[in-house]
């Protein structure tokens, strides 16, 4: 058995490398075992500390890559002049140039309107001065963006320095050895098989990259990346191009050496090796319509590797299932650009210091936790929102039960069912409710109160064009005790959808709920029926997923959209029980079966339910959830309604769980026919 005293790190990327360096500056011991150090992606990447340029998001990934980025300049010096050796770091800005055909594309003005929102700096150049900015673009480019706190850093050079800081401050490296499994107990790691012997130590950490789930079941799978180097000729004037070019589809990047790297394609093959001919082919025709000048520059080399990408293309930070045991993978495309806030937040977490910024990156936001206690009631534990003192609301007891089921059977009933989880939160009431179409807020706010609903859906558009019924929503219910769930009502199609998705994310964060990345996705051109457009939906979601939102999406109820949105990372799915506001209750009954029997994410029955009975009918089917809207407003007393839809909900979920008797054909009697008084 190898024992060391303090951290074992698994894996010897550049991920591994510099949480090893930081932990060894703080006092520990630490061993890294990599498999192979030339295997790590960082040796096949660009270098380019991007953030910007990426038109990152506002929200946790964007101030994780911000930090990080803010870190690089005193990092590098450190890693410098411990090793004597250069990491050809070069905060040389970044231009993102745009051609005539794509003026308005969104992702550069988003990027730019994002970097202003984060106090960092974005400039727009037109036509004649890009061209006088960085000489030789393609005659097609019209301006583009310049992000001048972006830079670049030499990412093979980075590497070696990062080994020989990590030798120089004596971190034990065993290279070549392959790590066969984790074994745990109890929620413990007590030790790692490897092809050389189990390994100990008091904290482990995992940062293996694209392999990670080969040793625990967390969705990081590899994206192969194929890329290539030319060389620019000599030139007394220097070097023809100076500037990071970042397209829509690729990038250039230019050493202080002359060398030139192009990148990259993303392809979801597993691990197959090589380049190919249509890869290559691709990134010279790309780089050549963007800088022309490239086709007479020597062809230097080609190279391919593996990112780890996660469904939603954030990293994995942070505690594992094991209390012992944390993870530092999935970074993707920015495993460079986060090395130094990585090793940061991974130390201070070892340290029983973790910051706060490592909740958004759990890997349990792929899972629906299950807790290991028993939970609390399912009827007990709707807590009603409190609005103001001077609402007036039916009342209610804290459990519909708690009158008529004696304590003993009141405490079986409450190991039956766990709170309702959505995107690694948990909620106990199973019914959500709108705020649209009530006669009045008093109305709405009563009826919230009544329902013991504990999520809200509001509509962003309507809100910020105080549309009638929505002035002042914002400010009329308490938004500390109920989880706002924004929603893209109105968007006809994928890109408004995620601009108006994006909006009600910033929208959650100005009313206080910083953490709030829900989104309930609606994308409906038919104005007639108010049907969701199945294709917009799915291209919508695929998206909004990557930025790191929980999308509920608005879906028919169709299985097959349903099990693709699940797969594409949805963190529910919303089949309509008829259509929106028609009362009609469920007539796609068989469909939403087929949902609910093949979906591992909550399945929230929405739109076209108008009576309580029918509300019960669907949880009785073993739908997870209900969302009612029109059904309580337009009620003649939508405050009662609200009251009747919620034990509707509930008196439906306990049925599930309680298991009903089978239909028979015959009948069956109640009382026994044997052991009968007889004459």
């Amino acid at each position: 058995m190898n024992t060391t005293s303090d951290v074992l790190i698994i894996g010897g990327g550049i991920v591994g490398l510099a949480i090893a360096i930081e932990l060894k500056l703080r006092g520990a011991t630490v061993t890294i075992l990599s498999r192979d150090f030339k295997q790590a992606a960082a040796h096949a990447a660009a270098g380019m500390l991007a953030p910007q340029a990426e038109g990152i998001p506002l929200g946790p990934m964007l101030e994780l890559c911000l930090r990080s980025r803010q870190l690089y300049p005193n990092w590098i010096r450190k890693l410098e002049e411990l090793t004597g050796a250069s990491t050809g770091y070069w905060p040389c800005g970044i231009l993102a140039p745009v051609y005539a055909a794509e003026a308005e594309r969104t992702d550069l003005r988003e990027a730019a309107a994002i970097a202003r929102a984060s106090g960092t700096e974005a400039q727009w150049l037109d036509q004649a001065v890009i061209h006088q900015y960085q000489a030789g673009l393609g005659s097609d480019v019209m301006g583009g963006w310049w992000f001048p706190e972006d830079a670049q850093v030499d990412n093979r050079a980075l590497t070696q320095t990062l080994w020989i800081a990590a030798q120089t401050l004596g971190v034990s490296i065993q290279d070549g050895v392959s790590v066969q499994a984790i074994q745990q107990q109890q929620r413990q790691v007590v030790s790692v098989q490897t092809s050389v012997g189990d390994w100990q130590a008091k904290h482990y950490v995992l940062a293996t990259g694209a392999w990670s789930n080969e040793l625990l079941p967390i969705p990081v799978q590899p994206r192969k990346g194929q890329m290539l180097a030319v060389q620019s000729p000599d030139s007394a004037a220097g070097l023809p191009l100076r500037r990071v070019l970042f397209g829509s589809d690729l990038y250039i990047v230019p050493r202080q050496d002359g060398r030139i790297i192009i990148g990259a394609t993303s392809e979801e093959v597993g691990f197959t090796p090589n380049n190919t001919p249509a890869g290559v082919q691709e990134l010279l025709a790309r780089a050549i319509r963007l800088y022309p000048a490239l086709q007479d520059f020597a062809l230097q080399e080609l190279w391919w590797g593996f990112r780890p990408a996660t469904p939603d293309e954030l990293p994995i930070l942070g505690a594992s299932a094991c209390t012992n045991l944390l993870l530092a993978t999935g970074h993707y495309r920015n495993g460079i650009l986060l090395a130094p806030i990585t090793a940061q937040l991974i130390a201070d977490a070892i340290a029983q210091q973790p910051d706060p910024l490592l909740e958004h990156f759990s890997w349990q936001r792929f899972h629906q936790t299950k807790p290991s206690t028993p939970p609390a009631s399912l009827a007990a534990s709707s807590t009603p929102a409190a609005l103001s003192s001077s609402t007036h609301v039916l009342p209610r007891s804290n459990s519909v039960l708690t009158h008529a089921v004696p304590a003993l059977a009141q405490a079986d009933i409450t190991t039956l069912d766990s709170p309702l989880v959505i995107a690694g939160r948990s909620f106990h009431s199973r019914l959500m409710t709108g705020t649209g179409k009530y006669r009045s807020i008093a109305d709405m706010q009563q009826s919230v109160v009544a329902s013991g609903c504990e999520i809200v859906t509001v509509a962003v558009r309507r809100v910020q064009t105080k549309a009638p019924g929505h002035e002042g929503l914002a400010e009329a219910l308490d938004w500390s005790k109920i989880w706002m769930l924004p929603n893209t009502a109105g968007c006809k199609t994928a890109e408004e959808a995620i601009r108006v998705a994006r909006l009600g994310r910033e929208m959650a964060k100005l009313l206080g709920q910083e953490d709030n990345n829900f989104v309930k996705l609606e994308v409906i051109p038919d104005t007639k029926y108010l049907l969701p457009d199945p294709i917009g939906t799915l291209e919508a979601a695929e998206q909004l997923v990557k930025e790191g939102f929980a999308v509920l999406p608005y879906i028919n109820a169709d299985p097959l959209l349903a099990k693709r949105l699940e797969e594409v990372g949805c963190a529910t799915v919303m089949p309509l029980g008829s259509p929106i506001g028609s009362g009609q209750g469920i007539k796609n009954a068989a469909n939403i079966q087929i949902i609910i029997e093949n979906a591992q994410v909550p399945v929230v029955v929405d739109a076209g339910l108008g009576a309580p009975s029918e509300a019960a009918q669907a949880m009785e089917m073993g739908a997870s959830a209900l969302l009612i809207n029109t059904a309580i407003a337009e009620a003649q007393n939508p405050v009662a309604m609200a009251r009747a839809m919620g034990l509707a909900a509930e008196a439906g979920r306990l049925a599930y769980l309680a298991g009903r008797i089978p239909v028979k054909s015959h009948a069956s009697a109640s009382s026994p026919l044997t052991g009968t008084i007889t004459q």
